[in-house]
């Protein structure tokens, strides 16, 4: 190799920042792009403010991708979460662990993530740029030319593309990078929303706000697709919370026939929820349709499972709900259930499920198998992570990876 290598890096989020700085401590001389006005604005709202940095239990298991096999190729070969930290310790940035493997900034602010970040760039001589909207990208020879929508046109020896996918448009990931990648000669598997909340047909009004304790599924006709457990929040399209959110990334485009379907006592069988509510009836305490449900779920939640299990007035009698009355109610209590008609747009989602199909790179440095001296990275690869941490894991992983290399010239 002779001399430096120059390198240019098209998105401040977080695989860029972290590609930027470990194409800096490589020897490289780095040039970091930015679309908006700053850099990491994503970033800062990751965790509710308080940056969910990693997850220790990262593992192929918890991500969406169209390409298991080359996804669980790359994390056996891409930076751990350990690494990650490791990383981070040596800038100066204390964390600590939650439940579940959740790893947080001590202080919990995504604020401060940000400002050591900027202060290990700027100390390693990182020149970023903001306000810096990139409309073109060509190679020619072994030399890219970037050109920026303000008339400037930058060279480099190595390219590293990480703008990022389509979710939360606001904060700068507008899809545009997918533009600049087919470009470059590569694929992209149709781009989905993920971690977004789910928009459900026939949605019982009256009910927003309400969080229940619980297991949402989603079912594509007669088959279970996925469950999750946790915290549900009802909103007045739908489902959200963590488990919709989950659930969100399994959603197929286009399918007619997926159901959203609420389990309120998923620790309870049929059978054993039915005897329940059979000695209940006709008690004084749960003498009416009003009190049956009483101490066991919400009362809105309780008067629209009734409702939708068609029994009324409230002021009825609960000793004359029949038996198949009763077990109607059981059916419609383990599965409370609507049609969904999608996800929220773009500007609700978190991430990007689908992009540029992971065998299009190699599997330790995110170098490109199509274009020489390209690096892809992050959010715009196919690979979509749950809730906890798994998609800055992602970042991180893909980003160090490909800035080390790109500064090798590997």
């Amino acid at each position: 190799m002779n001399g430096t290598n120059e390198i240019l890096v098209i998105g401040g989020g977080a695989s860029g920042l972290a590609a930027a700085l470990a194409a800096a401590q490589a020897g490289g001389r780095v040039t970091v792009l930015e679309r908006l006005d700053r850099i990491g604005k994503k970033l800062l709202a990751t965790g509710n403010g308080r940056c969910n940095i990693t997850n220790k239990n990262a593992a192929p298991e918890h991500y969406r991708t169209w390409d298991a096999e080359q996804l669980a190729a790359m994390m056996d070969k891409l930076p751990s979460p350990q690494e990650v930290l490791t990383f981070f310790e040596g800038l100066g940035l204390l964390c600590s662990e939650e439940d579940e493997g959740r790893v947080y900034p001590y202080c919990r602010q995504a604020s401060m993530v940000i400002d050591v970040l900027r202060a290990a760039l700027s100390n390693a001589g990182v020149q970023v740029e903001c306000d810096a909207k990139v409309r073109r990208v060509t190679l020619k020879g072994e030399t890219f030319t970037v050109s920026v929508e303000d008339g400037r046109r930058l060279r480099a020896d190595h390219l590293i593309l990480a703008a990022g996918g389509q979710a939360a448009p606001q904060l700068g990931t507008d899809g545009s990078a997918f533009t600049l990648a087919k470009a470059l000669g590569h694929t992209v598997q149709t781009p989905y929303p993920c971690l977004v909340p789910l928009r459900c047909k026939n949605f019982p009004s009256g009910l927003k706000g309400l969080r229940i304790n619980g297991e949402l599924s989603l079912w594509e006709g007669s088959a279970c697709v996925k469950r999750e457990r946790g915290e549900v929040q009802i909103t007045e399209y739908g489902f959200s919370g963590i488990p919709a959110m989950q659930l969100s990334g399994f959603l197929v485009p286009g399918a007619p026939w997926m159901w959203a379907e609420m389990d309120f006592f998923p620790d309870m069988r049929e059978k054993e929820l039915y005897a329940l509510l059979a000695k209940r009836r006709g008690v004084p305490l749960f003498g009416t349709l009003e009190t049956l449900l009483l101490g066991l779920i919400s009362k809105k939640a309780g008067y629209a499972v009734l409702k939708r299990s068609s029994l009324s007035p409230l002021s009825r009698p609960s000793s004359t709900v029949t038996d198949t009355q009763l077990a109607a109610l059981v059916k419609e209590l383990k599965g409370w259930h609507f049609a969904v008609s999608g996800a929220l747009p773009w500007a609700q989602a978190q991430t990007t499920g689908g992009g540029v199909p992971l065998k299009e790179v190699d599997a330790g440095t995110c170098a490109s198998c199509r274009c020489p001296g390209l690096y892809l990275t992050g959010e715009l690869l196919d690979a979509a992570g749950e809730c906890g941490g798994y998609n800055l894991q992602w970042a991180w992983s893909t980003g160090l990876a490909a800035g080390r290399a790109a500064a090798l010239g590997g």
